[in-house]
């Protein structure tokens, strides 16, 4: 699981070349928007997710959602929506939880790198709020 919150979290993904490239100019372009939308004109650099909720990246494996708030798992989080994005050839989910009025965490994971179950559930969930596949 990998944390964004701040532009230096976006530079340390992309130094460390550890997802794919798709996906990680997908997650830039996603803070970014999110930084005109809520950064109130503050300077990039000193800017954070933190107040308003962050940015998760899901990988294989991942199983202990508690660090973020999801004490009882991705699946009974009762998400406010579930989109299908595919950027470039490399599709994703993008998973948006309110915890309150004033904080959403983002979640994003690849498509297939799930159990069945979890593949199953995601799926059906983006079929069901019509979030079906965006570019």
């Amino acid at each position: 699981m990998r944390i964004i919150m701040t532009a230096a979290d976006i530079a340390t993904l992309q130094r460390a070349n550890a997802l794919p490239l798709d996906y990680m100019n997908y997650l830039e372009e996603e803070f970014l928007g999110l930084y005109h939308a809520l950064g109130c004109d503050q300077p990039l650099e000193g800017w954070s997710l933190e107040r308003d909720g962050y940015m998760v990246v899901i990988e294989a494996g991942d199983h202990n959602f508690q660090p973020v708030g999801l004490t009882d798992g991705l699946r009974r989080s009762m998400p406010e929506f579930v989109e299908l994005v595919t950027t470039g050839n490399q599709p994703l989910y993008r998973i948006g939880v309110l915890y309150n009025n004033d904080f959403m965490m983002l979640f994003y994971t690849l498509v297939g790198i799930h159990d069945a179950e979890t593949e199953t559930w995601l799926r059906e969930m983006a079929e069901q709020n019509g979030r079906g596949e965006k570019s």
